[in-house]
Parts: C-alpha cells; sequence; structure tokens
C-alpha cells in the first residue's frame, strides 16, 4: 500500500495552483508538518484553510488537517539524532525505493522495452552530472544487448541528435526535475521529428517534460530527505533502469546477445 507521501505525488497533476503549494510544503518539510496548526500553516504558504482542508481530501481521503497528519506521521520515520549514518542511508534508500516501486506500472515498463526494441537507433539525453551519468550507464546496458544507443550529454550534441530523428528513433530524457530546459528543448525537436519519447522524471516535477512525452517512467522525489546532506538523486532513475534490463533480457535475443558480450569480457581478461 502506498503512503500518504506517495498518493500526493500520484494525484499531483490533479490539484489547483494552490493546492500544489501545499503538496509541495507537506513534501519537502513533512516531519515539521507533524507539529503544525493548520491556521500557522496556511499563513507560512500564503493559502486559505479551505485549501489546506481541500487538499485533505483529495489526498488519502482524510476528513480532516488533523486526520491528514496521522496518515503523515504513518508515513514519516521520525529519526532522533544518531551517529549511525548507515542505519539513516538505508533508512532513506529503503524509503525512495518503496515509494518509486508505489508509481511504477508493469505495463507501461513492458511497452517502453517493446519500444526500445522496435527503434532503429535509440538516443539517451541526460544534462551533464548526475542524468548525464544515468543516461551512460543506460548506453553500457543496452549496448551490451545488442541494441544501438548514443548518449547525449550537453545542450548542443541533443539538439543536433534530434534534428536527424526520424520516426524509427526513440528518445529515452532522463531529468530528476523535468524542468531541465536543455532536455524539455530537446525533447520538443525529437517530436516535431516524430520520434517516440519516453521521459524517467519525478512525479510531481515533470508538467513540461510530460506534456512532450510518449510514455513517462515515474520515479520518487527526494525533496523530503534533501535538508539532509549529499543523497544521490539517481538512486529512483537506477532503479527503473534495472525494471526495463530485466525486462529486456527476459527477451530471448537481448539475453544471448548479453551472454555473449559476458563470454567475449571473459576471453579477453585471459589474455
Amino acid at each position: 500500500m502506498s503512503s500518504i507521501l506517495d498518493q500526493i505525488q500520484l494525484n499531483y497533476q490533479t490539484l489547483s495552483k494552490t493546492e500544489k503549494k501545499v503538496a509541495d510544503y507537506v513534501l519537502t518539510y513533512n516531519e515539521e508538518l507533524l507539529n503544525i496548526h493548520i491556521k500557522e500553516l496556511a499563513h507560512q504558504i500564503d493559502v486559505s484553510v479551505a485549501t489546506i482542508t481541500r487538499f485533505c481530501r483529495k489526498i488519502g481521503g482524510a476528513s480532516s488537517f488533523v486526520e491528514f497528519k496521522i496518515l503523515l506521521r504513518d508515513a514519516v520515520k521520525v529519526q532522533e539524532v544518531t551517529e549511525d549514518v548507515i542505519n539513516s542511508v538505508h533508512q532513506f534508500y529503503e524509503s525512495v525505493i518503496n515509494s518509486t516501486n508505489s508509481l511504477s506500472n508493469l505495463s507501461i515498463f513492458q511497452r517502453a522495452c517493446q519500444w526500445i526494441l522496435e527503434a532503429k537507433r535509440i538516443h539517451a539525453y541526460g544534462l551533464g552530472g548526475s542524468s548525464g551519468l544515468s543516461a551512460e550507464e543506460l548506453k553500457l546496458r543496452l549496448s551490451r544487448m545488442g541494441l544501438t544507443i548514443d548518449t547525449h550529454k550537453d545542450s548542443h550534441a541533443m539538439i543536433i541528435a534530434s534534428s536527424f530523428l526520424t520516426e524509427e528513433d526513440l528518445v529515452i530524457a532522463i531529468s530528476s526535475s523535468g524542468q531541465t530546459k536543455e532536455i524539455i528543448d530537446a525533447s520538443e525537436l525529437a517530436k516535431r521529428k516524430n520520434a517516440k519519447v519516453i521521459s524517467i522524471s519525478n512525479y510531481s516535477e515533470t508538467p513540461p517534460l510530460a506534456n512532450l512525452s510518449d510514455l513517462m517512467l515515474y520515479t520518487a522525489s527526494i525533496k523530503p530527505y534533501l535538508a539532509q546532506g549529499f543523497l544521490n538523486s539517481q538512486l529512483s532513475i537506477l532503479y527503473v533502469l534495472d525494471v526495463l534490463s530485466i525486462l529486456l533480457t527476459n527477451h530471448q535475443d537481448t539475453m544471448k546477445t548479453y551472454q555473449h558480450t559476458l563470454h567475449a569480457l571473459d576471453e579477453y581478461k585471459k589474455i
């Protein structure tokens, strides 16, 4: 069963503009919210009490703000200050993976795999840093299955690649925020060239990218954990890549090719 925080992400696009302000606050400051009065919250984020009550009814079917906080308390593991960093990281990973799992739909993943197998050429877009590394990881995996894939990690490379796309090509756009201008611009050009676009992004952040995508693979937002320090924003994206990889290797041809590359690498190590 998905938690109230997962439900916020799942239903984010159905919320009004003012309700999204409540959702954004809850996702970012959920622990502090447990001890706040509804009037204080309304003042802090500049919305009406009625807006907060309406939000609570939409999310989880809570009849009041108090009931909503009870559901939130069940979802938030309030941790005491501790030196057990290993356990803290474990809890973070577990929470992000569980949230991403609740946002996942097997039939959507299966369709994405079918498009990957049918594409003449695959292009993975991920701007610089962490998203770029995820795009490179995807390239490594798919190329070892015998699939033709290129990775593009800067704005010029993405635009150039998109300008040559056809309806036989597939773009996989990776952006944790879903707001990356370079990814959006390149995806928009890809759509004008009639290429299919699959996006991997946080559900609550995706409107611009979602509007350009034929298929969305949603990931959990790490906003609730950002205050804790340096955390891997790509963790939920790697989870998505793992699901795709396993589904793809269920196909006889891709598994055969993958095993062939493993054998080739083993032989190379013996030289």
